[in-house]
This record gives C-alpha cells, structure tokens and sequence, in this order.
C-alpha cells in the first residue's frame, strides 16, 4: 500500500463493515470514491498519489476487497442503501462523490435520490445507470437465474501465485498488469497454500432486472450539482453513444476524455487528477 494512504473501517447500522483508505486530513475538501466491479479502494491508489489538498477516502464497497460479504444478493437499488449507510457511518454530507465504472453508476444514482448530500460528481467510465428495454425483462430474468446457479456450483482452486491471479483477471479485464497488481493485492487471501479472492463469488450474478430508460433519465434529472464526466480514449466504446443519448438529462455537465483505457485513472493518474482538480477549482 502507499505510505500516503491509511487503512480504516466503518460499521454500518446494520452491523456490517466497510475498509476504506484514506489520505489528507479533516477539513480539507472531502472526496468519496467508489471503485469499479470486482475492484477495491486500492484501484484510486495512482490518483491519490497525484491529488493534492483533498480528503480522499476510497472505500471497498460491500463483498470487495477487505468488506464484509452481504447476506443478500447484490442488487443495483441496494448498493444506494449501502452508500447511504456510509455516508451515515462517517457523519458525511456535501461531499464530492468520485466514481468509477460501476461506482460511476451507484455514484449518479445516488446523486439524484439524495441530491442535497452531493456538492459535485466525477463520473469515470460510467453515466447514470444501466437500463433496458422492457421487451428484454423476461430474457434477463432467465439469464440472471440460471447464473445464480452456476454461481452457486462454481468451486476456485486458487492460484499458486499473485503472478497468476494477475494474470487471471488481466484475461477477463480491459487492465494493465500493473493496475490488476494494486488490486490483486487488496482482493487475495492465503487459504491452504493457494491465493483465494477475497471477493464474493455473488458479485458475479447477473442482475434480475435493470431500469427503463425512463426510470434512469429521472434519476439524472433529479442531480442538481455541477458534473464531471470522463472517458478513456481507449475506454468502453458504448459510452458515447450513452453520452449523446443522455447529456440532456443533467442541468449541469462537462465532459472530458484521458488517454487510456477501461482504467484510464490507474495508468494515466497525473492527466486524471489534472481534470479532476480543475473540475473541483483546486489549485
């Protein structure tokens, strides 16, 4: 882990816990990140590094990294209760929230349903949430059912190194050996001689079902802070026609695009934080 950044935890209401790391200092502007799916808090460590007067607090989401498993499935509405709980547990509001991927997803929902908890939003690799044509409900339900059982069968074998399990989730991941090495390290434990994930094997069902347009439209309507979005020149391709299709939403948006890929803010942390604090009128 960097020397910049210190381990700590939350207890939710529910009883459960939350990792989180942290850098800078109370007082200075507050910062929220949400990594991406199946990454941890560890993936904002090569941003941190570059992002200077900011309380940047990076926190693995429920089933991720060093946090407690759910009892229940993962289900996009109940991530926002999470992220509420959160922001209970550490007596937070008028916060920057920063999102990645899916963290980009819980982030702007979130924004639109508690919108006087929001001061700005910084969207990477994500716009509002997933949505679908009603036609397609019965197909997802099938898929994410049958899912759920071979989730439920599926047994790991571990890895005999982290060498190997980098390069696993290099294979099922647009990543940088180097990005899927700081959250490897975070995500792996030692049980009976192999690396195991950390991670909740359920994170890997398949939602049962996802908004209409309609419903995702009135969400990002509803954020009334300013809004950073930002893609990776080699990022997910969908992302601009969702940009085209979605920019008329939000009453206050700015786009910007960073050389890199799916994890842009891990490779290129410097082009990143230089958005990021000109967006936040730091410096």
């Amino acid at each position: 882990m960097d020397a910049g950044m210190r381990e700590g935890q939350l207890q939710l209401a529910n009883g459960r816990r939350v990792a989180l790391l942290e850098s800078g200092r109370t007082g200075q502007p507050l910062m929220l990140a949400l990594h991406g799916w199946l990454d941890n808090g560890a993936s904002f460590l090569p941003l941190a590094a570059c992002l200077e007067g900011i309380h940047l607090i990076c926190v693995d989401l429920p089933g991720h990294g060093l946090s407690d498993h759910k009892s229940s499935p993962y289900v996009f509405t109940d991530w926002l209760d999470d992220l509420h709980q959160i922001m209970a547990a550490g007596g937070w509001s008028d916060v920057t929230l920063l999102g990645h991927s899916l963290g980009a997803l819980i982030a702007s929902a979130y924004a639109g349903v508690f919108p006087e908890q929001v001061a700005r939003l910084i969207l990477l690799e994500g716009l509002g949430p997933l949505s679908q044509p009603d036609e397609e409900v019965p197909a997802q339900l099938r898929r994410a059912i049958l899912n759920r059982s071979r989730t439920r069968e599926r047994a790991s074998s571990g890895f005999a190194s982290l060498d190997e399990a980098v390069a696993a989730r290099c294979k099922v991941a647009d990543i940088s050996p180097e990005a899927a090495r700081l959250i490897c390290e975070r995500q792996l434990i030692l049980r009976d001689g192999r690396l195991h994930w950390r991670s909740d094997a359920r994170l890997r069902d398949l939602s049962p079902l996802r908004m209409s347009e309609g419903q995702a439209r009135a969400l990002m309507a509803a954020i009334r802070c300013p809004v950073l979005f930002v893609q990776g020149e080699q990022g997910f391709a969908s992302l601009t026609a969702q940009w085209l299709a979605r920019r008329d939403c939000f009453t206050q948006i700015h786009r910007e695009s960073v050389a890199g890929n799916h994890h842009f803010h891990m490779d290129n942390p410097l082009q990143t934080a230089i958005v990021i604090e000109k967006f936040c009128h730091i410096r």
